[in-house]
C-alpha cells in the first residue's frame, strides 16, 4: 500500500431538501455531514455500517454521479466536482453494483455491454474487440458466452460481467458496492478471490462497501465504520476488529454470528433501537440515542475523532475509558 492518497475528502456534506416544506421552511435529509477520508493507491477501504449509514452516498459523490452540498473529492488532486467537467470519468474510479442482472441490458448481448463504454471513450471497434478478449481473459469469462443475453447467464456469470465493464478502461479506483450480497456463498467465495487477484495484477484501489462484517476483513487494508452521515471508527483491519474503541462498532461486531463453539459464550453488546432521524439532528452524537454508555455531554456535544494509535481514529468522547467487557 502507497503512502500517497489516491482520493482524499475533506468535510464533505450531502444534504437532500424535503420538497413538501417549500423553501422556506426548508428541511433537509443529512445523509453525509462532514466526512473526511483519505484512500490510498493500492489498498482496499472498507465502508460499513447500517442501512441509512452514508456509504452509498458517499460512493456515489466519489463516482461522480452525485454532487456534494459542500467541499468536494479529490481524485490524485484533481477536483472532480470543478471546472467544464464536473465529475469523475471512466478512466479514473468505475464501479461493480450489488445486482448484477440489473445492471446490465437484458436487450444487449454481452459484448455489446461490454463494448459500449470503449466505443463512448475513444476506441475503434476493432481496438475494442481486442480490448474485451484481454479482459474477459482476466476475469476468467468464457468467450462463448459473449454472444448470450444477461438472462441466459447465471449470477455468478452476470457479476464477472460486471467486473469485465468496470476494469476494463484500467480505472485506478474501482468502487464496490455490495458486490457479492446477490450471490450464491461459494460464488461469492469466488468472485472475491478473484477480485484480490486483478487487485493485485492491475494496482487498483478499492472502495469496498458491504454489510457481511467478514467479508469486509477478509478484503479490507482498512474498515471505516459509519452512523447517521457521520465516520464512527476508522482503521487497519486488525485494530477496527480486536481494538474497536466505539459502541456502535462493538455492536456491529457482536452482530456477526461466531464460527467457533468456544466463542459463542462471549458477552454480546447487540444494538436495539432504530438509527434516528437525519432531518431535525441533535448538536450531540449521533448514536448517543442507542449508545448505553451516553452521558450528557455526548446529547450536547459532537465527539471529533480522537486518534487511539497509529491511524486509528475514534469518535467518541469516553474512547478508550469503556470496558466492554465489564458487566
Amino acid at each position: 500500500m502507497s503512502a500517497k492518497p489516491i482520493v482524499e475528502i475533506k468535510d464533505i456534506k450531502k444534504y437532500f431538501p424535503l420538497r413538501s416544506l417549500g423553501k422556506k421552511n426548508a428541511k433537509f435529509v443529512k445523509a453525509v455531514d462532514g466526512v473526511s477520508l483519505e484512500v490510498y493507491e493500492g489498498e482496499t477501504l472498507g465502508l460499513v455500517g447500517e442501512s441509512g449509514s452514508g456509504k452509498t452516498t458517499l460512493a456515489k459523490m466519489v463516482l461522480g454521479l452525485l454532487p456534494p452540498t459542500e467541499n468536494t473529492v479529490l481524485i490524485e488532486g484533481r477536483d472532480i466536482w470543478a471546472g467544464k467537467h464536473k465529475k469523475a470519468n471512466g478512466r479514473e474510479v468505475s464501479a461493480v453494483f450489488q445486482d448484477p442482472a440489473s445492471s446490465l441490458n437484458p436487450r444487449a448481448t454481452i459484448y455489446k455491454s461490454l463494448e459500449r463504454p470503449l466505443l463512448i471513450n475513444g476506441y475503434s471497434k476493432e481496438e475494442a474487440r481486442e480490448k474485451i478478449m484481454d479482459t474477459v481473459e482476466k476475469v476468467n469469462l468464457r468467450k462463448e458466452l459473449l454472444d448470450r443475453f444477461p438472462n441466459e447467464l447465471s449470477g455468478g456469470q452476470q457479476q464477472r460481467v460486471s467486473i469485465a465493464r468496470a476494469i476494463s478502461l484500467m480505472p485506478k479506483i474501482l468502487v464496490l458496492d455490495e458486490p457479492t450480497s446477490a450471490l450464491d456463498v461459494s460464488v461469492q467465495a469466488q468472485t472475491l478471490n478473484e477480485l484480490l487477484r486483478l487487485q493485485k495484477e492491475l494496482n487498483m484501489t478499492y472502495i469496498f462497501i458491504t454489510h457481511n462484517l467478514s467479508v469486509v476483513r477478509y478484503m479490507s487494508d482498512r474498515i471505516c465504520v459509519m452512523y447517521g452521515g457521520k465516520v464512527m471508527e476508522i482503521g487497519k483491519t486488525d485494530d477496527v476488529y480486536f481494538h474497536c474503541q466505539h459502541p456502535y462498532t462493538i455492536g456491529l461486531l457482536s452482530s456477526v454470528p461466531p464460527l467457533h463453539p468456544k466463542q459463542r459464550d462471549r458477552k454480546k453488546h447487540l444494538l436495539s433501537g432504530d438509527m434516528p432521524s437525519l432531518i431535525d439532528v441533535g448538536e450531540g452524537c449521533r448514536f448517543c440515542s442507542r449508545c448505553k454508555y451516553a452521558k450528557e455531554q455526548c446529547q450536547t456535544t459532537e465527539p471529533p475523532l480522537k486518534e487511539m494509535g497509529a491511524g486509528h481514529f475514534v469518535a467518541c468522547h469516553f474512547a478508550g475509558e469503556i470496558d466492554f467487557d465489564a458487566e
